[in-house]
This record gives structure tokens, sequence and C-alpha cells, in this order.
């Protein structure tokens, strides 16, 4: 069964590249639930400040950022 997004590089690759094909990858998921968050009423920078906030708090939680980036 084909992944719902493109799996990353197989081959060894830079953090440029891998970062580049992430982006590349998960680009049309997250296009398609910005569209999907605006057609059901909620404002644009809000969608994209919840979708950074997820992040942020996953980055936080699993190690990747140093601490809370707020007070």
């Amino acid at each position: 069964m084909k992944p719902a997004i493109n799996p990353p590089p197989s081959e060894e690759t830079s953090h440029t590249q891998y970062m580049a094909a992430c982006l590349f990858a998960l680009e049309p998921s997250i296009e398609s639930l910005l569209a999907a968050a605006l057609k059901s009423g909620w404002k644009r920078e809000y969608v994209l400040l919840a979708i950074m906030a997820v992040a942020a708090k996953d980055s936080e939680e699993t190690g990747l950022l140093p601490g809370p980036l707020h007070s």
C-alpha cells in the first residue's frame, strides 16, 4: 500500500536536502488542512498560528527545543 505522503529519501542526504524533501512531502497535506479549516470558517492567521503552536509544543515535548517559547 502506498503511503499517504512521500517517504524520506532512501539514500544519504544532507540536512538541507532532507529538509527540502520533507517540506515537499508535507506541503500538500498542510495546504489541504489549511483549505479545510478556511472552508469551515476559521480565519487564516489563526489556523497558521495554531499549526505553529502544535509544532512548537511537539518540538518542546520531544526535546527539539530547549524550553517553553513563552513565560
